[in-house]
């Protein structure tokens, strides 16, 4: 197992840190354009598979029998923040439903936006499974389970009919079968399979143009990319990498962050899919490394790239508010220009 150089943090102008790991290229046919660092390597892709895990809300029909909005589905796919805007989303979903938070198999959390968290607290309240950043995801897969008449409970486990169902359609993605791979359990209960970086990425390109997948299945992930396009706030939150590169882009990059470093982007133009894992797990790196890359392609027009650029090299800031350094692309990766030229 082999990894690359790809971010590094500096203070006052000396790299302070480093963080390896592997990323990859791959276009909607399977084909490798380009990689860095060992892309067999076998990782958890945890919520980076989200969008991938809505699309049976969509191919099965439970989504046009219960008249989902735009921005219920873009919090299906999401891990959202807990701001007010989520909470009252997934209250409302499950009310329609005619359930409650208790039928949510993930755990009660504080809201991990801190300004909604201190809001909670200061008024006496505790978390709960809504404020879970999974609880748009769980929410989706109850509404499918109501919609096949399959049982409630235990709907997290991954013997059960839904869970089957949505490794399935993974598989299908990825173009090989995760049964045949480890399988963990993600932190809100639900399975969490594992899969090579490669075909993760394969996965990724195949969702960003679905061209050989059946009629109802493209149809079904045009539509997640519609929601997600259109109601960008609903798949994060305010102020993270994933809302406001979505946002920018207008779904030409479509972005999922997942646990541990990893990182995907789907390019529906170009019918690209984008894969990376930090080795440390770092979630300050991994987005750095995918703006480098989507710059990397040219994927970012200079106005997208002056909109993006606290992410694209986000600054250090010290307890005073001074800025004393910043995480960047790694000096060594990448030979265009344009690249390293947002390292300085």
């Amino acid at each position: 197992m082999s990894y690359e150089l790809l971010v590094e943090v500096t203070r006052d102008h000396t790299v302070e840190s480093r963080h390896f790991g592997a990323a990859v290229v791959c276009d909607y046919r399977g084909t490798v354009v380009e990689s860095w660092g060992d892309i067999n390597t076998l990782v958890f892709p945890r919520s980076a598979l989200k969008p991938m895990l809505a699309i049976h809300l969509v191919e099965s029909g439970a989504c046009e029998e219960y008249s989902l909005s735009d921005a219920e589905l873009s919090l299906a796919c999401s891990s959202h923040q807990g701001e007010e805007m989520h909470q009252t989303l997934v209250q409302s979903w499950l009310s329609r439903l005619g359930l409650t938070e208790d039928h949510l198999a993930c755990g009660p959390v504080l809201p991990e936006h801190t300004e909604s968290a201190h809001q909670l607290l200061a008024s006496g309240q505790q978390g709960c499974r809504i404020h879970h950043n999974c609880s748009g995801k769980h929410s989706g897969f109850l509404t499918t389970a109501l919609h096949l008449d399959l049982p409630l409970e235990n709907y997290h486990l991954v013997d059960h009919p839904l869970q089957q169902l949505s490794l399935e359609i993974l598989s299908d993605l990825a173009q090989f079968d995760l049964k045949e791979y480890p399988m963990g359990i993600d932190g809100c209960g639900l399975p969490a399979p594992t899969m090579p970086l490669l075909q993760l990425a394969r996965a990724t390109a195949r969702f960003a143009r679905p061209e050989d997948l059946s009629d109802d299945r493209a149809k079904a992930i045009q539509r997640l990319h519609e929601a997600i396009t259109n109601e960008p706030l609903y798949i994060a939150g305010t102020g993270s990498v994933v809302s406001e590169l979505n946002e920018v882009t207008k779904g030409s990059v479509l972005a999922k962050t997942g646990a541990e470093g990893v990182v995907i982007a789907a390019l529906p133009d170009q019918g690209l899919g984008i894969a990376v894992k930090i080795a440390d797990g770092s979630s300050r790196a991994r987005s750095v490394a995918l703006l480098a890359i989507l710059d990397h392609l040219g994927a970012l027009s200079i106005e997208e790239k002056d909109l993006l650029q606290s992410h694209i090299a986000p600054a250090i800031v010290n307890s005073r508010g001074v800025t004393v350094g910043k995480i960047r692309p790694a000096a060594s990766w990448l030979s265009d220009p344009s690249v390293n030229k947002l390292a300085d």
